[in-house]
């Protein structure tokens, strides 16, 4: 894969899959747009990426005005935008009784509310250029898991948002998601905890963790010009884990 001369934003890319994201296409000679919620945040990813080919596009993902202006930020900062990763989620676990009104919309508004308008935000200028929108979604968009079910909602609007905006806007623009499974990033919550570890890992039939190295390389391939055939896809990255249900 090569994304020479590419321009790309990566919304949630301070951190976890966002950052190794990031961190991907830069190496195949992307341009990138680095997005966090906080300004501070972002000028410390760019700084860690070392990159000449990165510009800021701060801001939080919560409504339609904020998303247009962190894609707007990234358009105007690369000339352009050739990809669009909605990778930026939270995540909120515990039962279905303990969830407020305002958990859900928070949860709800940045997991599905900020990559709808993102994409809607991108359409003119991705179209433009023939690009591609990937979407990070989640094992959880697939299939139900213990105790998270307001999570399991918002990943699987996202799932059929990328079925959905793969009819709509093809043959222009290819739309595909990645719906990884445990990851080691901060959402994990386990820390160093190597007991709580084990016990993630044995969710899957691979009995490991992947890394966010593993779930970045999924995007740039789902990303690549080359895939010319292949929009709708959802990929699961889980291990074998929704394999088995």
């Amino acid at each position: 894969m090569t994304f020479d001369g590419k321009r790309v934003l990566v919304t949630g890319s301070t951190r976890g899959i966002g950052f190794a994201t990031a961190r991907a296409f830069l190496k195949q000679g992307a341009s990138v747009a680095i997005n966090g919620r906080k300004a501070s945040d972002v000028t410390a990813a760019i700084s860690g990426l070392g990159g000449e080919n990165l510009v800021a596009a701060s801001g939080d993902l919560g409504s339609g005005a904020a998303c247009r202006q962190v894609v707007n930020a990234a358009i105007d900062g690369l000339g352009g935008l050739d990809v669009l990763v909605n990778n930026a989620g939270v995540y909120v676990g515990g039962p279905v009784e303990d969830v407020s009104d305002e958990t859900y919309a928070w949860l709800m508004d940045i997991n599905v509310k900020g990559c709808f308008f993102c994409s809607q935000a991108a359409i003119p200028e991705l179209r433009r250029n023939n690009g591609a929108i990937v979407m990070t979604a989640s094992e959880s968009g697939l299939s139900g898991n213990h105790e998270s079910a307001l999570y399991c909602t918002s990943k699987g609007a996202v799932v059929n948002m990328t079925r959905a905006l793969a009819h709509d806007l093809a043959p222009d623009i290819r739309v595909n998601a990645v719906c990884p499974g445990a990851v080691m990033t901060d959402m994990l919550g386990a820390g160093d905890d190597a007991e709580a570890l084990r016990d993630i890992a044995e969710f899957s039939p691979m009995k490991t963790i992947a890394s966010p190295e593993e779930i970045a390389d999924a995007i740039c391939f789902l990303a690549d010009p080359g895939q010319k055939f292949m929009t709708g896809a959802l990929l699961a990255i889980d291990g074998g884990a929704t394999a088995c249900r």
